[in-house]
């Protein structure tokens, strides 16, 4: 009886043998895949997302620059670095977006700052809250319409802001040009917020424009001042029609203070929503990250904006980014919901690669274990040539010198295969042609033969 120690080492050298054989066959396929699958990758993997981002606000009392840093920390939970760049506004904004020599991906900007040219070459992330307009002004009773404010001293907002950009565009639609303020005297003043609060409060200027949140402290202040007025505009649907990037919002009653009533009866006032704007430059992948954060930071809402209002596609002048459209409507993608970002940012990237690898993968389980098989007996069977001769000689005329020398082939065919290496696996087949080629050979030396082996198999 075969000890078991014995059939656990014959066992564990077949399958030795085996797996050798079978990495003979199977490294060709397996580099052949490797090299298929580094072509796709190199050819039609977009690269990773980086890690570091710019982001273009305002200036740094303004809110553009306060969500930013919001922002920033949300990114950096999930290993991206963001800068945040301080400029005078939104137009500098979009200069720094079409500026090829700029590292400014994304940045805030506000309705009706982009200029038409740059709307191809831009592309809208949301808009992520509304901006009102508010537009103060000295005198003994309010103003209600723009042309009331021809001839007089007016703050627009500083070169590069979207406030300026908004306020001449509105002005001018009223026959309030800066030509015919210059001709009159009293050109338009570039101050910043602060500057045009305190010149408004000192009476340098009989007016200014406004484009920020209602929690402002030059809002609150000038709200709250005797001889400054809100300008009632009753023209604010008239402008909202005529700008889709602009809304039209009502300042209920006492909704800035309640035990004071301020404002003391409703005011409509026209809001351009600030939003988040891409340049060509920006990572596909990180467009739903920036949306997280922009959705963790504004959908609770404000006074002005409803709970989950936004980020939106609506209010935006460039087109919808197709990556931020499926965010927006579908949510995170399936595989951001079970994955960290990077996690999911890489296999998003590499399902390209699925195809090809499981057509490797495939190839690899069909055609190399026929292959393998073929190869073993290859090594057995190219010897029944040799055997196949002889046999016919025996089929012929006795010819004594003819049989001696096909017999002397076969026993060195018969010395020669115990260098043959096959598997243990296949040492059945190889005894078998031991016992063909013995047969063969004593019948062409004339020797007796007890019983006919197995016939040889077919030769092509």
């Amino acid at each position: 009886m075969i000890r078991l120690p014995f059939r656990r080492q014959f066992r564990r050298e077949i399958a030795d043998s085996h797996r050798r054989e079978l990495l003979r066959v199977w490294a060709p396929f397996l580099v052949l895949g490797v090299v298929a699958l580094v072509v796709t990758y190199l050819l039609f993997v977009e690269p990773p997302p980086p890690r570091r981002l710019t982001i273009a606000t305002g200036q740094a009392s303004g809110r553009y620059h306060a969500f930013a840093e919001q922002y920033r920390a949300y990114l950096a939970r999930h290993g991206i670095s963001l800068e945040v760049r301080e400029t005078a506004g939104s137009a500098e904004n979009v200069a720094l977006l079409l500026d090829p020599a700029s590292d400014v991906s994304v940045a805030f900007v506000q309705g009706g700052a982009m200029p038409p040219e740059a709307r191809d070459r831009l592309s809208s992330l949301a808009s992520v809250y509304r901006e009102p307009l508010w537009i103060f002004h000295r005198g003994e009773r309010p103003l209600e319409r723009l042309t009331d404010l021809a001839g007089k001293r007016l703050s627009v907002g500083p070169e590069g802001s979207g406030t300026r950009v908004v306020a001449l565009r509105l002005l001018a639609d009223s026959g309030v040009t800066a030509g015919a303020q210059a001709a009159a005297g009293v050109p338009f003043a570039s101050l910043t917020d602060p500057e045009a609060a305190e010149a408004l409060l000192a009476g340098r200027v009989d007016a200014a424009f406004f484009i920020v949140g209602p929690g402002s402290s030059h809002v609150q202040a000038l709200i709250r001042e005797d001889g400054v007025h809100l300008m009632d505009l009753r023209q604010h649907d008239s402008f909202a029609r005529r700008y889709p990037y602009l809304t039209s919002v009502t300042l209920s009653e006492g909704l800035l203070d309640l035990e004071r009533n301020i404002p003391p009866a409703p005011r409509p006032l026209l809001a351009p929503p600030a939003a988040l704007v891409a340049s060509q430059a920006l990572h596909p992948a990180l467009i739903p990250l920036l949306l997280e954060a922009a959705q963790a930071v504004h959908e609770q809402g404000n006074l002005l904006d409803a709970p989950g209002e936004f980020p939106s596609a609506r209010f935006v002048e460039a087109p919808i980014h197709p990556e931020a459209r499926r965010y927006l409507e579908e949510g995170p993608s399936f595989l951001r919901r079970f994955l960290p970002f990077w996690a999911a940012s890489m296999v998003s990237r590499l399902k390209l690669m699925l195809l090809p690898l499981a057509t490797v993968i495939f190839s690899v389980l069909k055609i190399a274990q026929p292959l393998y098989t073929w190869r073993v007996r290859a090594r057995i069977y190219r010897h029944y040539e040799v055997l196949h001769r002889a046999q016919q000689e025996l089929s012929r005329p006795v010819d004594p010198a003819r049989r001696a020398e096909l017999a002397a082939k076969l026993r060195e065919l018969e010395e020669s295969l115990a260098t043959v290496s096959v598997p243990l696996g296949a040492m059945a087949n190889l005894y078998e042609l031991y016992l063909h080629l013995g047969y063969v050979r004593r019948r062409l030396e004339g020797e007796p033969t007890a019983s006919a082996p197995p016939p040889p198999p077919p030769v092509a």
